[in-house]
């Protein structure tokens, strides 16, 4: 796709009133050809038929123009104060096709297909004063691809909602936040398992995001995951288990359900498929191969959905989400029956588990027992440095910041550490090619919890790292950044400052060895 154009030069129009080549106001919301003989086009409107026909016209007088690719907003600008029509659908200048003259399934379609071939983890229909821009999360960055003028956005998300997803007799609502699903037609011809769609208004107009979820049939390894040998030990102990409680925790986005896909995958194979593992989810996201995979029922709360699943003689649950007290109450109940537990908790460091099941209402008896709480995995992504394009630090220090630079030379090595390049066709101009997992694992044990118990939090955690050897997210941060892998910026982006450890336990650990 077309990058866009951010700002338009002091140049004077062709397309204006009463000038040389003079179109309608809808049709300069579309576009503006400046006397340098440049047509500049809203992204995603170079195939419009009313665009078509102006390009022949110029063609006819000037010869082939070039075509530039902008959003609404600099269409605008360079019209200054003259009049601006909105596009709708119905115009008698416009065909409201947006993307290419396609009718608006083909054009979420090719949305999808553009998306999935660039890996976008989530497609954003972002309201602005002038239009919508559809922006794609690649990498964990957001990268606007295209735009749509006047109301052509609303239109499209409203063919979205009401005719491609799993949701009858509900009428877009542009005012409301509203939830679906797309139906599987529109999914699987691009590669995909699902897409979830979620919409709510702001202040320039209405919303969306669909998550697009992926099942390419491949399971990803732990260690192509990112995780350290010591951490993968200690994952296999937990999968070769079927009793006790395991939660995965991170931010949103943070490869959560990734992580549980593979584990559960592993602990299925670890148990020959003799097991029965039953799942609800919000919605299903991944494929679990032998696994029973049922969704969250449109009125169904957490805990009934779990008080449910104990009726189909389950030997291991995975419970895609605790929220509340109820649920998280519900979820330790099975376990207390002999059925392991799996689920999910939004925290952002493992030890964080313990004070918010706290605020949930889990007994102290039930939260600092070691033959219960088998593990608590806590995660998030950085970005992985493209290998043909990246850079040395030191040659480009002194475009860090200062305390930047004094983090990164006093807890890094920095004849080791890269930084993002330009980009390249390797890596598709982005610098980044992929993700990789920053990881903690805490498998309480009597020790652990008695310190937990008896000191606090900080002091749990303290020990933890000196005296068990735990690795920090932080540690696993800082060994990639000296294996030349993860830029330092990105990593205190999207992991923490280099300095956490220093800040919270007094001292950075060395982890090179694991």
């Amino acid at each position: 796709m077309t990058n866009l154009v951010a700002v338009p030069q002091p140049l004077g129009t062709l397309t204006g009133p009463g000038e040389q080549f003079e179109v309608s106001d809808q049709l300069r919301s579309l576009l503006c050809l400046t006397t340098d003989h440049v047509l500049h086009v809203v992204d995603g409107y170079g195939a419009d038929q009313y665009v078509l026909a102006f390009i022949s016209k110029v063609r006819r007088a000037l010869g082939k123009p070039t075509v530039v690719y902008v959003t609404p907003e600099v269409i605008k600008a360079f019209y200054g104060g003259i009049k601006v029509g909105s596009v709708t659908n119905g115009s008698s200048q416009s065909s409201g096709a947006g993307l290419s003259g396609k009718g608006k399934h083909e054009q979420v379609v090719d949305l999808l297909r553009y998306a999935t071939q660039a890996g976008a983890s989530d497609i954003h229909f972002v309201a602005s004063p002038n239009g919508h821009h559809v922006r794609f999360r690649v990498h964990g960055d957001l990268e606007t691809m295209q735009s749509f003028a006047g109301n052509d956005g609303v239109q499209v998300m409203s063919s979205i909602y009401e005719t491609m997803c799993e949701v009858t007799g509900e009428n877009y609502r542009p005012g409301e936040k509203q939830d679906g699903r797309l139906k599987s037609d529109f999914v699987t011809e691009c590669g995909l398992f699902g897409a979830r769609v979620a919409t709510r208004p702001s202040l320039n107009g209405p919303g969306m995001v669909m998550r697009l979820l992926y099942d390419s049939g491949k399971q990803l390894t732990l260690d192509e995951m990112g995780y350290l040998p010591s951490q993968i030990e200690t994952l296999t102990r937990l999968v070769h288990r079927k009793d006790g409680m395991v939660f995965l925790t991170g931010t949103t986005g943070s490869g959560k359900s990734t992580s549980i896909q593979t584990l559960l995958n592993m602990l299925m194979a670890a148990m020959m498929n003799s097991i029965n593992l039953v799942t609800v989810e919000n919605p299903v996201e991944y494929r679990i191969k032998g696994a029973t995979q049922t969704p969250l029922g449109p009125k169904e709360a957490w805990h009934e959905a779990i008080t449910n699943l104990m009726r189909l003689d389950p030997d291991v649950l995975l419970i895609g989400e605790v929220r509340d007290a109820a649920s998280v109450l519900a979820a330790f109940q099975a376990a207390l029956t002999g059925h392991g537990t799996w689920t999910t908790l939004h925290v952002n460091a493992a030890i964080a588990t313990f004070q918010r099941l706290h605020d949930l209402g889990v007994h102290k008896n039930l939260l600092y027992d070691p033959a219960l709480i088998k593990g608590l995995v806590n995660q998030s992504l950085t970005r992985v440095l493209c290998a043909e394009c990246k850079t040395p630090y030191l040659p480009r220090r002194n475009e860090l910041a200062s305390d930047s630079r004094a983090r990164i030379e006093s807890l890094c090595i920095p004849e080791q550490v890269f930084l993002k390049g330009d980009g390249c066709e390797h890596c598709k101009g982005r610098g980044v090619v992929n993700r990789t997992a920053i990881a903690e694992i805490i498998q309480p044990d009597l020790a652990f919890m008695r310190k937990l118990r008896n000191e606090d939090k900080s002091e749990a955690h303290v020990f933890w790292v000196r005296e068990q050897g735990g690795i920090t997210k932080n540690a696993h941060l800082i060994q990639r950044i000296n294996e030349g892998l993860v830029d330092p910026t990105h990593g205190e982006r999207d992991v923490c400052q280099l300095d956490e450890d220093v800040t919270t336990l007094g001292t950075a650990r060395e982890v090179s060895h694991a």
